[in-house]
């Protein structure tokens, strides 16, 4: 009977675990989302030096929030996403609009497929 209880509690940590980081993962993907979008409507509006500081903070805020996501997905994932937005300061800084426009898109395109791939849906468990 004592297992019963123990995998019991096992299965509800578990479960507890992962719905904490689906709830962080949608937390991070919001606040990232927003971030890139609000650098490429300054840059659309030809704010540069403000596209440039909020794409400094998209990097920045990935890499500070790097760490816990790395311990439960896959790090391809991240890379791709860290990458992109490694590149969007300076591609901003030195004149590549239509580039820094795209890699906005695209990183805001990776995001999304890293929420939507942590969300329990049928699509995802099969």
């Amino acid at each position: 009977m004592k297992r019963v209880w123990i995998s019991l509690g096992i299965f509800i940590v578990l479960t507890g675990v992962c719905i904490l980081g689906t709830v962080y993962t949608n937390q991070i993907s919001t606040r990232m989302i927003q971030t890139v979008t609000e650098a490429k409507s300054a840059e659309q509006r030809g704010e540069t030096e403000t596209a440039v500081q909020l794409s400094r903070k998209a990097g920045d805020d990935w890499r500070s929030m790097h760490t816990v996501l790395c311990t439960y997905m896959p790090h391809s994932k991240l890379e791709a996403i860290d990458q992109t937005l490694a590149g969007l300061p300076m591609l901003c800084q030195y004149g590549g609009t239509e580039q820094f426009l795209a890699d906005c898109d695209r990183s805001i395109e990776q995001i999304s497929y890293l929420n939507e791939s942590e969300i329990p849906s049928i699509a995802n468990i099969f």
